[in-house]
C-alpha cells in the first residue's frame, strides 16, 4: 500500500502544478503502461510481487490519473481518451496479464460513462503500431504465431492514429465508453 500511496501522491503533485481556471475542453489520453512479460503463459503467472508491481502500473495508477484529472478539471468540458487495444475484447497468446488489464480499463472507462454523463469517454484502439514493446514480443514471448505475426505484422502510421482518434475527439459524435478501433468506420 506504500507503493499505491506513493503513485497517488506523485500524480496529485503533478497535476496540482497544472493552471486549471480557464480551460474550455480539458483532454486526458491515458496511454501508460507496460505489456509485461511475455516469456511466460498465463498459467504460469504467480508471482505475487510481480502483480502487485503490474498491476499497480497498468490499473492503479491508471484509475488514480483518470479520478485526479477528473476531478481538478471539473469546471470544463473534459474528455477521457483510454488507448485501448484488441487485446481488451480478445485474448491472445502471451498476453495474458495485458489483455486483462486492457479488459480492466476499458469497462472502467465504460463505469464512467454510465455515471458521469458530463465527461465524454472514449475506448481508441489505435491499431498495431511499430514500438519497443513489439520488438521486446517479437524477441521474447513465448508463442511462436504471436513472434511470427509481430515479426511481420502491417503496422499503422501513428500519425494516422492519432490524427483519427483526435477527428473522433473534436466531431464528439461516438457514444460516451464506445471501444473504437482505428479499422472501424
Amino acid at each position: 500500500s506504500s507503493g499505491i500511496n506513493a503513485e497517488y501522491g506523485k500524480i496529485c503533485e503533478g497535476l496540482a502544478r497544472v493552471q486549471t481556471e480557464g480551460w474550455e475542453l480539458a483532454v486526458l489520453v491515458n496511454n501508460h503502461g507496460s505489456v509485461g512479460d511475455t516469456s511466460i503463459r498465463m498459467e504460469e503467472v504467480s508471482d505475487i510481487g510481480y502483480l502487485e508491481k503490474y498491476f499497480l502500473l497498468n490499473f492503479i495508477s491508471y484509475q488514480v490519473l483518470t479520478s485526479v484529472f477528473s476531478d481538478r478539471f471539473k469546471a470544463s468540458k473534459r474528455v477521457c481518451v483510454n488507448i485501448s487495444s484488441m487485446a481488451a475484447v480478445k485474448p491472445f497468446q502471451s498476453f495474458g496479464c495485458y489483455c486483462a488489464i486492457k479488459a480492466a480499463r476499458m469497462m472502467a472507462y465504460q463505469v464512467i460513462a454510465e455515471e458521469s454523463a458530463d465527461v465524454r469517454v472514449l475506448n481508441y484502439s489505435p491499431g498495431p503500431m511499430k514500438s519497443p514493446m513489439t520488438d521486446d514480443i517479437t524477441a521474447n514471448s513465448h508463442s511462436t504465431s504471436i513472434r511470427e505475426y509481430f515479426a511481420s505484422a502491417d503496422w499503422v502510421d501513428a500519425d494516422a492514429s492519432a490524427a483519427k482518434m483526435l477527428k473522433l475527439v473534436n466531431e464528439d459524435s461516438y457514444q460516451s465508453g464506445v471501444q473504437i478501433d482505428f479499422y472501424d468506420r
